[in-house]
């Protein structure tokens, strides 16, 4: 017998542990991190149970763009002995149509490969990339903003376009949960982990990004374009897929899902 539905809090071990097993992590390094990050939420923890076992797993997090709500999916999991079966289409189907009922229209996935996804009705949307950014020598000592610095040049940003997403509070205490570190630019910042950007604001398109000659730039295709960002060396990497998404949303992977 198949049984789909979020998990109980009895259920979280076997839900991590199936989660761990395909994805070859440490239970005990994930276990800190699982139960205790800002969108933890087990109301979004889904499973296929067969016979009252868990066998198929994914975890949504909730989204909002200017268009409307919407839910991202991340961490799609069957056991490799249940595989091939199915199960994964099913579980995936059951939660895009609960998510309907419940005002989340639109889904969203990052994918390594499209296949299952494009089965369960989710288009390529985009890719992300990763490329060198031709930039310029980064400033010796550059002005570190704030958390409500960033809030503010963040906030405004997302307002002058639809497409972009929403931060709310819980999403900003994600975000800081992570411990972005943002440095000042003209109207705006970049958000570099490492030699890594991310995410960056900026109110126009420009060409002196002040990050040094070894950054590189990992996010959407096109919010490289939309930015400006001037690459070299350009490599696609994960699908970004969606289901019935109304236009093309503007997001930076440090809120991927």
């Amino acid at each position: 017998m198949i049984e789909i539905r979020p998990i109980v809090q009895s259920e979280g071990e076997r839900f991590l542990h199936v989660l761990c097993d395909v994805f070859e992590l440490d239970y005990y390094r994930a276990e800190g991190i699982f139960f205790t990050e800002p969108l933890f939420d087990l109301s979004r923890k889904w499973a296929l149970f067969e016979n009252g076992e868990i066998v198929s797993i994914l975890t949504t997090v909730p989204l909002e763009f200017g268009w409307g709500r919407a839910f991202g999916v991340a961490g799609v999991a069957t056991l490799p002995n249940q595989r091939n079966r199915g199960l994964a289409a099913k579980l995936l189907n059951h939660v895009c149509e609960a998510g309907n009922q419940n005002g989340e229209g639109a889904a969203l996935l990052f994918a390594k490969e499209p296949g299952v996804y494009a089965r369960c009705a989710f288009e390529t949307l985009d890719r992300t990339i990763r490329g060198t950014i031709l930039g310029v020598p980064e400033e010796r000592n550059p002005k570190i903003l704030s958390g409500d610095e960033v809030r503010v040049l963040y906030d405004h940003w997302a307002s002058q376009d639809h497409n972009r997403l929403r931060r709310d509070e819980r999403r900003w205490q994600y975000w800081r949960w992570n411990l972005r570190v943002c440095s000042a630019i003209p109207d705006g910042y970049l958000c570099l982990e490492g030699d890594t950007m991310r995410e960056a604001i900026t109110p126009a398109a420009r060409a002196d990004w002040p990050v040094g000659r070894h950054s590189e730039w990992l996010g959407l295709a096109s919010m490289a374009r939309n930015l400006g960002l001037p690459l070299e060396g350009v490599e696609p990497d994960l699908y970004f897929m969606g289901r019935n998404v109304p236009s093309l949303p503007q997001m930076f992977l440090t809120d991927q899902f």
